[in-house]
């Protein structure tokens, strides 16, 4: 199932709203042009592997940021929280992601699911692993394999996608790449706080939020709750829920015929001007011209 990534939208726990394949076929591929993709701050139950197709871009998760370049990759973990972003503006970044289901590899009641799904979903140490492609090429040549496998479709390919997934899940959980991210008590705790953070912000992206409401949802001072929300994102609460509002907006634009600036105030922004500025320093496009460029 392949697809060109919109923006990432979330729920009202954060997790990711989009639905990766189906019941019976729990996986799908994604590409991704970060010239054109927002990949917001969230989470999904799903397992998330990406590789750098051309270009390089910005993995965080936490408040550990890793520089991809072209051919490395990366596995993320579920319900572990992350964002992609490109390097810079003159620099292109295209990545391909392929987002699966444990269920996919082995049941709960399964062998694989006791000795290597349940363990290394539960595993503080295998949160987020970064592949370069000079060092780790089987695991980065199979997630390349694997995504194209899923991508063409071929008679089969079910199986073939599988048995490359199940590898993939088998080097990681037998610690084989090298790599590995383990996050510190305060980084687990500061993860924990700002997802809580962002899922009160995403439920109240419509109304007035202050900084003083979103440091009360964790129990801590303004203070704490601006350090705590930039050590994870390096971006503020109020930014980060300006961003949102933005994303938001863009879904509305781009899948009805209400009109913008209607659109605009359900979003959040009461100044006409102000949201379309806004709009246009993240989408390079007008909000009218972002409509018209996804008719």
């Amino acid at each position: 199932m392949y697809k060109f990534s919109d923006e990432v939208n979330v729920d009202s726990e954060g997790r990711e709203i989009r639905k990766h394949g189906d019941l019976d076929y729990p996986v799908a591929c994604y590409y991704n042009d970060m010239n054109k993709d927002l990949v917001i701050w969230h989470w999904h139950e799903e397992f998330e592997l990406i590789i750098v197709k051309r270009g390089s871009v910005k993995i965080s998760v936490g408040s550990v940021e890793e520089i991809l370049k072209e051919g490395d990759g990366c596995f993320i973990n579920s319900n572990v929280a992350h964002s992609v972003l490109k390097v810079d503006e003159q620099q292109e970044g295209i990545i391909n992601s392929i987002v699966f289901h444990a269920k996919l590899i082995g049941g709960r009641h399964s062998i694989y699911w006791k000795k290597y799904l349940k363990p290394l979903i539960d595993s503080k140490k295998r949160q987020f692993m970064i592949f370069k492609s000079t060092e780790d090429k089987e695991i980065t040549q199979l997630i390349q394999t694997a995504w194209q496998t899923e991508a063409e479709e071929k008679s089969g390919f079910e199986f073939e996608v599988r048995n490359f997934l199940s590898r993939i899940i088998f080097l990681i959980s037998e610690g084989e790449c090298k790599k590995d991210y383990i996050p510190t008590v305060r980084e687990i705790r500061d993860m924990e706080r700002t997802k809580a953070m962002i899922t009160f912000i995403e439920n109240h992206f419509k109304d007035e939020v202050s900084l003083s409401q979103i440091s009360r949802v964790v129990a801590v001072s303004e203070g704490e709750c601006l350090r705590c929300f930039k050590r994870v994102t390096g971006i503020t609460p109020i930014r980060f829920m300006k961003e949102y509002r933005l994303i938001r907006a863009a879904e509305q634009i781009r899948t009805t015929r209400q009109n913008i600036s209607e659109i605009a105030e359900d979003c959040g922004f009461l100044d006409m001007s102000y949201f379309a500025k806004s709009f246009k320093a993240i989408f390079k496009e007008s909000p009218t011209e972002y409509r018209n460029a996804n008719i």
